[in-house]
């Protein structure tokens, strides 16, 4: 996390922000995109390595289950939740997600995953910003101006 810290407040973080916000803009001013894109797929790949690497280390064994469908579901529910265009969005996803699996299965334990979908289709609706503040919601009713 700290390694991942410091790639992205680099400069070369700088150039990958760049790229990610305008490709063409970015070739434009001389940064060379198709190198940094596979250097940044490198790392990542090193990380999801890693990762699973202590993963195996941590459970004692690796098995098929791990790569089922619901698993990668699971991981990108996370990053939708917490967001991707900043370093904690993971974490923070997670926190959510697994708060909300555990209270959500203890109360309905066949329907946990219909109201994390619910969350999932109200947190793309209304957006993240939005969810945190619910007076932005509806302006009319709290006075304030259209958000």
């Amino acid at each position: 996390f700290v390694l991942m810290r410091r790639v992205v407040h680099s400069p070369f973080g700088a150039t990958l922000t760049a790229i990610r916000d305008n490709r063409l803009r970015a070739m434009a001013i001389g940064i060379p995109v198709t190198s940094r894109l596979a250097v940044a797929y490198t790392l990542a790949a090193g990380v999801a390595g890693a990762a699973g690497a202590l993963m195996t280390q941590t459970s004692g064994f690796a098995s098929l289950d791990l790569f089922e469908f619901h698993r990668s579901a699971d991981v990108l529910l996370i990053l939708v939740i917490g967001g991707t265009g900043w370093l904690y969005g993971g974490v923070a996803g997670a926190i959510v997600f697994k708060l909300m699996q555990d209270a959500l299965s203890a109360i309905t334990p066949q329907y946990w995953t219909f109201w994390i979908g619910l969350f999932l289709v109200v947190l793309v609706l209304v957006g993240r910003e939005r969810l945190i503040r619910p007076w932005t919601w509806f302006p009319r009713i709290f006075g304030g101006r259209k958000a």
